[in-house]
Formats: structure tokens, C-alpha cells, sequence
């Protein structure tokens, strides 16, 4: 819950605190705290905390005077989705997108319109922690302040969705995009740290044209000047104008674009009945829960990892009329696990969840999760240039992994997986709950063979799957040859 998250702090007066009310003191603002026994009433929701509060504060200079100032009014929290570009391109510019005072102006100008505060009343807007944190003096938590703060949140999506911002990956690039003069637009990506990915390249021959030719030209050279620009270019021209952040873009499809993805093995799940919900991310949406093969497909289509994205109010209408649980509507924040944690509270019992990235650090905190009624399918995607932490962490509790171009992925992963399917960019399965899983999208694939009497092992005699000739082969590792198509270098 945002409480949980966001709220708990050391306040300025000490001690723990859900959080605290500016009040106009003596001698500038001062705080009451606002503890258990000061909450009348309170709402609380993945991206919102609401209360009704009454609490109190001490002004004094501890020698002439000393006053007490109380309070009862509402104290409103809503859940910001906040970027860490220092995290993926070295450098933070978070205020230069999103600068704090013209949202905190925005809501000023939206409670003073609408006359939820008067222009000679005191009351506090500000961004602290992450939360946008508006304190109104005299005021209950009723219905019409709960419409109210249904309209705040409205403000607040308008907000990100004007700027349109995202973060996205190809070839191990983070990529930048946003807005600029009405018009979404790639703007910064970082170095390329891979020459080739037989599954980008075979992407880009299919759909990247020109612009893909120039891209993977570039990569055999060291003008990373150049090759950002074509990065850049590229997803202009192919990922925006391709429609991937169209919000009048279709949210389902029965398409599967590789053989061995992460949401074609959970539409198989789907089909089968072992899985009845998903937690993924899709752009526009943030964090998921899906609840079908078609809905699933049609949410990811070809994305190649989302890292941040912006809401838009109409994509999420239509995610709600496919089936598509929009887990933060007003703000598309990505976090898988309150995601999980919100399928488990709507009674789904059977979850695959996917972890990108450095995110996957989160797999021990998801495993956690798990208990003898829910059952969670941990996927482990987009590795390239994962730690050694987060690929130790992805093989004590992933149940799939997806090894991309991850040198740690080779070194503590591929040795302790039970089972792999392809070579190129192999899959590994790492649990026999992944395997089930696997298996049943293998039988999807080939429905003549039987996957059933497969001795899972790790090591030289570990079962390796190929899809050739539209049907399943089966090797043991000690019969697999060198890869000569395989991603590279690894990082």
C-alpha cells in the first residue's frame, strides 16, 4: 500500500510518522505530525493515501513564548511516478522533464478553480518523497472531497501525459523518448554495448528498413556518436511510427513474433489453464495484470523492455474493456511487485510474473510472495549487463531466465539450469515449476511429440530443445555444438 511505501519517514520533529501537516506557526511553517491516533478516517490505495486528520504543533523559542497550533482537515497523498535517469543514462535531468513546481502549480490552479480551497485560506501543495502532498485545513473526507481527489488524480495523469516520456532498450541501449512540439520523439540513447543479437537483427530485417541496414553497419565500427544517432533514428522511424506508443493502438492479439518468448510461453499457459493472471508491463500502462493469451500478446506486441513510461487515459479504457487490470491508471508506474501483490488481493492463484533487467534484484521479494494457494511463475528478462548480484539472485529464485548477451547469465545461470531451450539466445529453465511451463508450450509447438518422461538434469547431459523443421528436437548439452550466431560480445 502507498502508506507502507511511501509515508512511513523520520519527520522533521523525530520519530515515526505517516507523515506531517504544514501549519502556519510564529514564525514561518512548522509541522504536526500525523501518527495512528491523529487519523479520523483514511483511504488507502497503490496510488493514494487519503485522511482526515486532526493533529497538533508547538511553537517556540523556548525562552519568552511557546505555542500550540492544532489542525483538523484533510491530508492528501498521491503517488508520483518519478524517473531515475541517472540510473540509465549517468546523469540526472528528472527536474528538467518534470519540473516540480509546474505540477504543484497545476494543482494549485485545479483547487482554486474549482473553489475546494479559497484564495485567503491556508493550505500547502508540495512533492516530498515522491508524493504530491496537499494538506487542506477544514475539510472532511467526504464524498465530494473524494471526487474531488479523483479529479487531482486526473490532473495528475494529464500532467505525465502531455510530457510523454519514456525509457526503452535495444541492442542494450537505453533510449529516451518524450515530447517535443506535440510530436513523440527518441532524444538520447546511451552507448551500444553489443555488435550483434541474431533476434534484433532478424526484428530489424523485417521491419527496420533502410535505417536498421545503416544501424547494424554502424555496430562494427567505434562512432558511438553515430550509432546513438541511428539509435535514435531507428526508433523513430520504426518503433513510434511502427505504433508501439499509439494509444489508439489494439490490445489484443493472438500474434507470436519468436518462437521462445516470454509472452508467447504465457499465452500458451493461458490456452492450457495453468496460468490465470500475468504481471507485465506494457507502454502507456506501466504495471499489468493481464488474464489472457490474447489480451497478453496484444499488450507487449514486439517491445524489446520498458523501463519507464507515461499514462494515457485512453489506452487504459481500453485496456479495461480487453480484461487488462491497469494496476496504476493515473500514473503507469512500473513496480512488479505491487503488481503481484494486487493479482494475489483479486484472488488469482496461478501469476507469471516478468522482471527486466537490474530489476530482477526484486526475485527474492517476489518469491516471497508465494505460499501454498498462489503459485508464481518467475521470468527473468532483458539480462544484458546485469550485475553478478542480480544474476546470483536470478538463479536462486527465477524459474525461466532469457540470457540476452549476459556474460553472469553464462557464468552462474547456464551451468545451474535444468533444462534449455535454444541455442542463439538460450532460454534456461531453472526450476521444475519452470519447466512445467515450458513443456507446456513446447506441446503447443509440436503436438506430436510427448514432453512427459524428460530426466531434468544439470550439466553435460542436460535435455536442450531446437525448434527445426516445424517440429521439436531434442539434444542433451554434450551434443550442442559451439554457437557461431550467438549475441556478442557478452557484458
Amino acid at each position: 500500500m502507498l502508506k507502507e511505501k511511501k509515508l512511513k519517514h523520520e519527520s522533521i520533529l523525530g520519530g515515526n510518522s505517516y507523515g506531517y501537516c504544514k501549519i502556519e506557526g510564529y514564525d514561518g511553517d512548522i509541522a504536526g505530525i500525523i501518527k495512528d491516533e491523529n487519523i479520523i478516517r483514511e483511504i488507502d490505495s497503490e496510488e493514494y493515501y487519503l485522511a482526515e486528520v486532526e493533529t497538533s504543533a508547538v511553537d517556540s523559542d523556548y525562552h519568552t513564548f511557546s505555542y500550540e497550533y492544532f489542525f483538523r482537515g484533510v491530508f492528501l497523498n498521491f503517488n508520483l511516478n518519478m524517473i531515475n535517469t541517472l540510473k540509465y543514462f549517468g546523469e540526472d535531468f528528472s527536474e528538467e522533464l518534470f519540473p516540480k513546481e509546474e505540477l504543484i502549480h497545476q494543482i494549485k490552479e485545479f483547487l482554486k478553480q474549482n473553489h475546494i480551497v479559497k484564495e485567503t485560506e491556508e493550505y500547502d501543495v508540495d512533492i516530498i518523497d515522491g508524493c504530491l502532498k496537499v494538506t487542506i485545513p477544514n475539510r472532511k473526507l467526504d464524498e465530494q472531497m473524494l471526487e474531488y481527489c479523483q479529479s487531482i488524480l486526473s490532473e495528475i495523469r494529464n500532467y505525465y501525459s502531455k510530457k510523454n516520456v519514456h525509457i526503452t532498450r535495444m541492442f542494450g541501449s537505453y533510449i529516451l523518448l518524450k515530447n517535443e512540439n506535440g510530436e513523440l520523439k527518441a532524444i538520447k540513447a546511451t552507448p551500444i554495448p553489443i555488435k550483434y543479437c541474431p533476434l534484433m537483427v532478424q526484428l530489424l530485417k523485417e521491419v527496420g528498413g533502410e535505417v536498421a541496414e545503416r544501424l547494424l553497419i554502424s555496430l562494427q565500427n567505434s562512432d558511438t556518436l553515430k550509432q546513438t544517432e541511428l539509435m535514435c533514428e531507428l526508433i523513430n522511424q520504426v518503433v513510434i511510427k511502427g505504433g508501439y506508443f499509439d494509444t489508439n493502438r489494439p490490445l489484443n492479439s493472438c500474434e507470436a513474433n519468436v518462437l521462445f518468448g516470454a509472452s508467447e510461453t504465457i499465452s500458451s499457459g493461458f490456452k492450457s489453464g495453468m496460468l490465470d493472471a500475468t504481471v507485465i508491463v506494457s507502454n502507456n500502462l506501466g504495471t499489468i495484470i493481464t488474464t489472457s493469451d490474447g489480451n497478453t500478446q496484444g499488450a507487449v506486441k514486439r517491445m524489446t523492455g520498458l523501463f519507464y513510461t507515461s499514462p494515457s487515459e485512453k489506452i487504459v479504457e481500453e485496456a479495461k474493456r480487453e480484461g487488462i487490470i491497469p494496476v496504476f491508471p493515473y500514473t503507469a508506474s512500473i513496480d512488479q511487485v505491487s503488481g503481484l501483490k494486487q493479482a494475489i488481493k483479486l484472488g488469482y492463484k496461478n501469476i507469471a510474473v516478468t522482471l527486466a533487467a537490474q530489476d530482477n534484484e526484486l526475485l527474492e521479494q517476489i518469491a516471497s510472495l508465494e505460499n501454498d494457494e498462489v503459485t508464481i511463475y518467475k521470468f527473468g528478462l532483458c539480462s544484458t549487463g546485469i550485475s553478478k548480484k542480480t544474476a546470483i539472485r536470478m538463479k536462486n529464485h527465477a524459474d525461466i531466465v532469457w540470457s540476452c548477451a549476459s556474460k553472469y547469465v553464462k557464468e552462474y545461470i547456464e551451468p545451474n539450469a535444468i533444462a534449455q531451450v535454444g541455442i542463439k539466445i538460450p532460454v534456461h529453465i531453472m526450476t521444475p515449476k519452470g519447466w512445467y511451463l515450458v513443456k507446456n508450450h513446447l506441446q503447443f509447438m509440436s503436438e506430436q511429440e510427448n514432453f512427459d518422461d524428460i530426466e531434468l538434469c544439470s550439466g553435460e547431459e542436460k535435455p536442450v530443445f531446437l525448434h527445426t523443421d516445424k517440429k521439436i528436437k531434442q539434444l542433451v548439452k554434450k551434443e550442442v555444438k559451439k554457437c557461431t550466431d550467438c549475441p556478442h560480445p557478452c557484458i
